[in-house]
Parts: structure tokens; sequence; C-alpha cells
């Protein structure tokens, strides 16, 4: 349980720590939401935006509601991890990516700040581009790494227990006892000896 423990952890430090410092670096050198910088020319770029709610901006009145679901959401994590007594690899793996995403906007919706004021929203810059036959041109809306460790994480914990919970299998069929094998018949006893006259 140790060495789960120990990637549990790494996993939520390394996913916390790599979202919180791209989008440090995407707010400092990008202006305004108007700006980006192009990293595959008409697919992939990053750019700067806030998310006041959650999934598409949906919810953007409630940044209260979603703070406190955002800090919440920690501990719940951690316990879900400390109550499961014999964890598999995947699921340590998923709980530590959700976990580092979930730490990374809980981080903005409390403490993160824009030229010295406190957003209480989610900062986004990863930017896609994409095309369909009947829309053409399609901008994805922006995100960031913390979210992409959550998707990924539900993705793997969902692998995990369509396919590899325990509690899933078919319980294997109680085995049949053997037959006890068929009574010997006695030996018939001896007849009386006659002496002969």
């Amino acid at each position: 349980m140790l060495r789960h423990t120990a990637l549990f952890l790494a996993m939520a430090a390394i996913g916390a720590g790599t979202d919180l410092w791209t989008k440090h670096l995407a707010f400092k050198h990008i202006a305004s939401i108007y700006d980006e910088v192009r990293i595959i020319d008409g697919f992939f770029s990053f750019g700067r935006t806030t998310n006041p709610g959650v999934v598409f901006g949906m919810g953007a009145g409630a940044k209260t509601i979603w703070q406190i679901i955002s800090v919440a959401a920690v501990p719940v994590i951690l316990v879900i991890f400390y109550t499961v007594r014999k964890p598999r690899w995947i699921l340590t793996i998923s709980l530590g990516m959700i976990l580092g995403g979930t730490i990374g906007n809980m981080y903005d919706r409390v403490f993160a700040e824009i030229d010295g004021t406190r957003i209480h929203e989610v900062r986004d810059f990863i930017k896609f581009i994409y095309w369909t036959p009947w829309g053409g041109r399609k901008i994805w809306p922006l995100f960031n790494l913390a979210d992409a460790f959550i998707c990924v994480g539900v993705f793997l914990l969902t692998v995990e227990m369509m396919f590899f919970d325990e509690r899933k299998k078919p319980d294997e069929p109680a085995k049949q006892p053997e037959p006890a094998p068929p009574p010997v018949p006695p030996a018939a006893a001896p007849g009386p000896v006659v002496e002969g006259k």
C-alpha cells in the first residue's frame, strides 16, 4: 500500500504543479484574450481566458458554489483512495490524476489573481481548432491541463471499474463434491465345517 500511496501523491503533485506552472506562463506571456501563440497554424495554439463555471462555461453565475465544491472535492478524493484496501495500479494512477487536476482548478477558484485582483475563475489557455462538414471552422472551448488530467483520470477509472473490478466478475460456480464410492458388500461368512464320519 505504501508504493500505491507514493504514486498517488506523486501523480497529484505532478498534475497540479504542471497545471499551475503552464497557466502562469500562458497568462504572463499572452497579453489579452485577443492574442494567441500559434503552435500548429490553423489547428493548435495557446490563448487565454477565464471560466467562472464548469464544462463549456455552464453554471457561470454560481462562482461561490463551484468554489465550495472544488474545495470539498479534494478530501473526498483522498477518502476514496484511502478506503480502498487493495488498489490496482490503474486505480491509483487515475485517482492521482483526478486529484491533481482538482487541486489545480481549485487553486484558481480560490487563490488565482490577474493584475492583482482575485478572479475566482479557472484560467484556460489550450486552444484547438477543428472543422465540421456542416459548420466549417470551429474553436473548441479553451481548457487547461487540469481539465485534461481529470478527463483522462475519469476515463481510466471507468476502464478500471468496467474491466478490472473484482466485484464485476461473475462468481465461479461452486465445486460439486465428488460422489462417494459405492459401498463394498461384506464378504460372505464361511459355512459350518462338516467333519467326515
